[in-house]
Protein backbone atom coordinates (compact mmCIF):
# COMPACT_ATOMS: atom_id res chain seq x y z
CA UNK A 1 0.00 0.00 0.00
CA UNK A 2 2.80 2.41 0.88
CA UNK A 3 4.29 1.74 -2.56
CA UNK A 4 1.00 2.93 -4.04
CA UNK A 5 1.32 6.14 -2.01
CA UNK A 6 4.78 6.72 -3.48
CA UNK A 7 3.53 6.10 -7.01
CA UNK A 8 0.57 8.47 -6.65
CA UNK A 9 2.60 11.05 -4.75
CA UNK A 10 5.43 11.22 -7.27
CA UNK A 11 2.85 11.30 -10.05
CA UNK A 12 1.18 14.34 -8.46
CA UNK A 13 4.53 16.11 -8.09
CA UNK A 14 5.40 15.43 -11.72
CA UNK A 15 2.01 16.62 -12.97
CA UNK A 16 2.28 19.78 -10.87
CA UNK A 17 5.68 20.53 -12.43
CA UNK A 18 4.33 19.83 -15.90
CA UNK A 19 1.36 22.10 -15.20
CA UNK A 20 3.75 24.93 -14.30
CA UNK A 21 5.62 24.44 -17.57
CA UNK A 22 2.41 24.30 -19.62
CA UNK A 23 1.01 27.41 -17.91
CA UNK A 24 4.24 29.29 -18.63
CA UNK A 25 4.07 28.21 -22.28
CA UNK A 26 0.51 29.50 -22.60
CA UNK A 27 1.35 32.81 -20.91
CA UNK A 28 4.20 33.33 -23.41
CA UNK A 29 2.26 32.37 -26.52
CA UNK A 30 2.36 36.00 -27.70
CA UNK A 31 6.02 36.57 -26.75
CA UNK A 32 8.14 37.17 -29.84
CA UNK A 33 10.62 34.37 -30.44
CA UNK A 34 9.57 32.35 -27.37
CA UNK A 35 10.42 28.65 -27.50
CA UNK A 36 8.28 25.96 -25.89
CA UNK A 37 9.52 24.08 -22.80
CA UNK A 38 8.63 20.49 -21.93
CA UNK A 39 9.64 17.87 -19.38
CA UNK A 40 11.04 14.40 -19.94
CA UNK A 41 10.33 11.85 -17.19
CA UNK A 42 10.87 8.15 -16.51
CA UNK A 43 9.98 5.49 -13.96
CA UNK A 44 11.54 6.04 -10.56
CA UNK A 45 13.56 2.89 -9.84
CA UNK A 46 14.60 1.27 -6.59
CA UNK A 47 17.59 3.56 -5.92
CA UNK A 48 15.61 5.70 -3.49
CA UNK A 49 14.65 2.65 -1.42
CA UNK A 50 18.26 1.48 -1.17
CA UNK A 51 19.73 4.82 -0.07
CA UNK A 52 21.53 4.60 3.29
CA UNK A 53 24.42 6.42 4.93
CA UNK A 54 27.31 4.30 3.59
CA UNK A 55 30.27 5.82 1.76
CA UNK A 56 28.63 5.49 -1.64
CA UNK A 57 25.15 6.45 -0.46
CA UNK A 58 23.64 3.27 -1.91
CA UNK A 59 23.24 -0.14 -0.30
CA UNK A 60 24.06 -3.24 -2.29
CA UNK A 61 21.34 -4.12 -4.76
CA UNK A 62 21.04 -7.58 -3.20
CA UNK A 63 19.39 -5.98 -0.18
CA UNK A 64 16.45 -4.75 -2.24
CA UNK A 65 13.39 -6.96 -2.22
CA UNK A 66 11.86 -7.38 -5.65
CA UNK A 67 11.70 -4.90 -8.56
CA UNK A 68 10.50 -1.80 -6.72
CA UNK A 69 9.10 1.04 -8.79
CA UNK A 70 7.96 4.14 -6.97
CA UNK A 71 6.33 6.20 -9.67
CA UNK A 72 7.99 8.79 -11.93
CA UNK A 73 10.67 11.43 -11.75
CA UNK A 74 11.75 14.28 -13.99
CA UNK A 75 14.90 13.76 -16.04
CA UNK A 76 15.25 17.28 -17.40
CA UNK A 77 13.43 20.29 -18.78
CA UNK A 78 14.04 20.73 -22.48
CA UNK A 79 13.34 23.55 -24.92
CA UNK A 80 11.86 23.03 -28.39
CA UNK A 81 13.73 25.34 -30.81
CA UNK A 82 11.39 24.71 -33.74
CA UNK A 83 10.93 27.80 -35.93
CA UNK A 84 7.87 29.93 -35.17
CA UNK A 85 5.56 31.56 -37.71
CA UNK A 86 6.88 34.70 -39.44
CA UNK A 87 4.75 37.82 -38.96
CA UNK A 88 5.23 40.84 -41.23
CA UNK A 89 5.35 44.17 -39.34
CA UNK A 90 7.12 46.43 -41.90
CA UNK A 91 9.06 48.11 -39.05
CA UNK A 92 12.72 48.55 -39.95
CA UNK A 93 13.81 47.69 -36.40
CA UNK A 94 12.07 44.30 -36.46
CA UNK A 95 14.33 41.43 -37.51
CA UNK A 96 13.55 37.73 -37.86
CA UNK A 97 16.12 34.95 -37.93
CA UNK A 98 15.60 31.92 -40.16
CA UNK A 99 17.77 29.05 -39.00
CA UNK A 100 19.00 27.52 -35.77
CA UNK A 101 20.86 30.69 -34.78
CA UNK A 102 20.62 33.58 -32.29
CA UNK A 103 21.17 37.32 -32.02
CA UNK A 104 23.90 38.38 -29.58
CA UNK A 105 23.14 41.22 -27.15
CA UNK A 106 25.20 42.93 -24.48
CA UNK A 107 23.67 42.92 -20.99
CA UNK A 108 24.85 43.96 -17.54
CA UNK A 109 25.64 40.28 -16.85
CA UNK A 110 27.63 39.87 -20.08
CA UNK A 111 26.83 38.61 -23.56
CA UNK A 112 23.48 36.88 -23.96
CA UNK A 113 21.54 35.39 -26.86
CA UNK A 114 17.99 35.80 -28.09
CA UNK A 115 15.50 34.86 -30.79
CA UNK A 116 13.43 37.97 -30.11
CA UNK A 117 14.11 40.35 -33.00
CA UNK A 118 11.95 43.25 -31.77
CA UNK A 119 14.57 46.00 -31.50
CA UNK A 120 14.45 49.75 -31.07
CA UNK A 121 16.68 52.76 -31.66
CA UNK A 122 17.63 54.50 -28.39
CA UNK A 123 18.18 58.24 -27.92
CA UNK A 124 21.86 57.85 -28.77
CA UNK A 125 21.06 56.08 -32.05
CA UNK A 126 22.02 52.52 -31.06
CA UNK A 127 19.95 49.39 -31.64
CA UNK A 128 18.64 47.93 -28.37
CA UNK A 129 16.13 45.30 -27.28
CA UNK A 130 13.06 45.92 -25.13
CA UNK A 131 15.15 45.75 -21.94
CA UNK A 132 17.75 48.25 -23.13
CA UNK A 133 20.41 45.67 -24.01
CA UNK A 134 22.56 46.54 -27.02
CA UNK A 135 22.32 44.46 -30.18
CA UNK A 136 25.84 43.38 -31.08
CA UNK A 137 27.66 43.39 -34.37
CA UNK A 138 31.09 42.10 -35.24
CA UNK A 139 32.56 45.39 -34.00
CA UNK A 140 30.40 45.82 -30.91
CA UNK A 141 27.29 47.94 -30.37
CA UNK A 142 25.54 48.96 -33.60
CA UNK A 143 24.98 52.66 -34.30
CA UNK A 144 22.35 53.45 -36.92
CA UNK A 145 21.39 56.98 -35.90
CA UNK A 146 17.71 56.60 -36.70
CA UNK A 147 15.14 54.44 -38.44
CA UNK A 148 16.55 54.91 -41.91
CA UNK A 149 18.76 51.83 -42.15
CA UNK A 150 18.71 48.46 -43.89
CA UNK A 151 19.76 44.96 -42.91
CA UNK A 152 20.65 42.43 -45.58
CA UNK A 153 19.70 38.76 -45.48
CA UNK A 154 23.22 37.94 -44.27
CA UNK A 155 23.21 40.57 -41.51
CA UNK A 156 25.01 43.51 -43.10
CA UNK A 157 23.76 46.81 -41.63
CA UNK A 158 23.65 49.74 -44.07
CA UNK A 159 23.03 53.41 -43.29
CA UNK A 160 22.90 55.91 -46.20
CA UNK A 161 24.40 53.30 -48.52
CA UNK A 162 27.38 52.83 -46.19
CA UNK A 163 28.19 49.56 -44.44
CA UNK A 164 28.09 50.17 -40.69
CA UNK A 165 28.65 46.65 -39.34
CA UNK A 166 27.57 43.03 -39.65
CA UNK A 167 25.23 41.57 -37.06
CA UNK A 168 26.87 39.04 -34.76
CA UNK A 169 24.76 35.92 -35.37
CA UNK A 170 25.82 32.86 -33.38
CA UNK A 171 25.00 29.17 -33.19
CA UNK A 172 25.81 26.33 -30.80
CA UNK A 173 27.05 22.82 -31.37
CA UNK A 174 24.35 21.65 -28.95
CA UNK A 175 21.42 23.84 -27.90
CA UNK A 176 21.19 21.78 -24.69
CA UNK A 177 23.99 24.03 -23.44
CA UNK A 178 21.57 26.98 -23.48
CA UNK A 179 19.64 28.07 -20.40
CA UNK A 180 16.74 30.51 -20.27
CA UNK A 181 17.51 33.61 -18.22
CA UNK A 182 14.22 35.44 -18.64
CA UNK A 183 13.23 38.37 -20.83
CA UNK A 184 13.67 36.19 -23.97
CA UNK A 185 17.39 35.86 -23.18
CA UNK A 186 19.59 32.77 -23.05
CA UNK A 187 23.02 32.21 -21.57
CA UNK A 188 25.28 29.36 -22.59
CA UNK A 189 27.43 26.80 -20.78
CA UNK A 190 29.72 26.72 -23.82
CA UNK A 191 31.17 29.29 -26.18
CA UNK A 192 29.12 30.00 -29.32
CA UNK A 193 30.43 29.88 -32.88
CA UNK A 194 29.86 32.38 -35.65
CA UNK A 195 26.90 31.18 -37.69
CA UNK A 196 27.04 30.99 -41.48
CA UNK A 197 23.82 29.20 -42.42
CA UNK A 198 20.96 31.60 -41.73
CA UNK A 199 18.85 34.33 -43.27
CA UNK A 200 17.57 37.59 -41.79
CA UNK A 201 14.31 39.22 -42.78
CA UNK A 202 13.85 42.89 -41.95
CA UNK A 203 10.37 44.15 -41.09
CA UNK A 204 9.38 40.69 -39.87
CA UNK A 205 9.14 39.05 -36.44
CA UNK A 206 9.25 35.38 -35.51
CA UNK A 207 6.25 34.46 -33.34
CA UNK A 208 6.45 31.88 -30.55
CA UNK A 209 6.23 28.20 -31.48
CA UNK A 210 3.38 27.62 -29.01
CA UNK A 211 0.25 25.81 -30.22
CA UNK A 212 -2.39 27.15 -27.84
CA UNK A 213 -4.90 24.41 -28.70
CA UNK A 214 -2.37 21.68 -27.96
CA UNK A 215 -1.28 23.34 -24.71
CA UNK A 216 -4.89 23.59 -23.51
CA UNK A 217 -5.48 19.90 -24.24
CA UNK A 218 -2.27 19.04 -22.34
CA UNK A 219 -3.41 21.16 -19.40
CA UNK A 220 -6.76 19.34 -19.17
CA UNK A 221 -5.00 15.97 -19.43
CA UNK A 222 -2.62 16.92 -16.61
CA UNK A 223 -5.51 18.10 -14.47
CA UNK A 224 -7.35 14.78 -14.89
CA UNK A 225 -4.19 12.78 -14.15
CA UNK A 226 -3.51 14.84 -11.02
CA UNK A 227 -7.11 14.39 -9.90
CA UNK A 228 -6.88 10.61 -10.42
CA UNK A 229 -3.67 10.35 -8.38
CA UNK A 230 -5.22 12.47 -5.66
CA UNK A 231 -8.15 10.07 -5.46
CA UNK A 232 -5.77 7.12 -5.28
CA UNK A 233 -3.98 8.69 -2.31
CA UNK A 234 -7.34 9.08 -0.55
CA UNK A 235 -8.34 5.46 -1.29
CA UNK A 236 -5.01 4.08 -0.06
CA UNK A 237 -5.12 6.24 3.06
CA UNK A 238 -8.60 4.95 3.88
CA UNK A 239 -7.46 1.36 3.28
CA UNK A 240 -4.48 1.78 5.60
CA UNK A 241 -6.78 3.28 8.20
CA UNK A 242 -9.06 0.25 8.04
CA UNK A 243 -6.11 -2.13 8.26
CA UNK A 244 -4.86 -0.40 11.41
CA UNK A 245 -8.17 0.22 13.14
CA UNK A 246 -10.24 -2.86 12.13
CA UNK A 247 -8.29 -5.74 10.63
CA UNK A 248 -5.37 -5.41 13.02
CA UNK A 249 -7.53 -5.02 16.12
CA UNK A 250 -7.14 -7.82 18.71
CA UNK A 251 -10.40 -9.34 19.92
Amino acid sequence: MTRGLYISGTGMMLQRRQMEITTNNISNADTTGYKKDFLVSHSFDSVLVRRVSDVNGVRAASNAVGPLHLGTQVDQKYTDYTQGIMEVTERTTDLALIGDVFFAVQTAEGERYTKNGAFYVDEAGYLIDGSGNYLLGENGEIYVGGLNFAVSEQGAVWVDNQLVDNLRIVSFDDNLALRKQGGSLYYSLEAPTEANQFMIRQGVLEASNIDIGREMVDMLTLYRAYEMNQRMVTVIDESVGKAVNEIGRLR
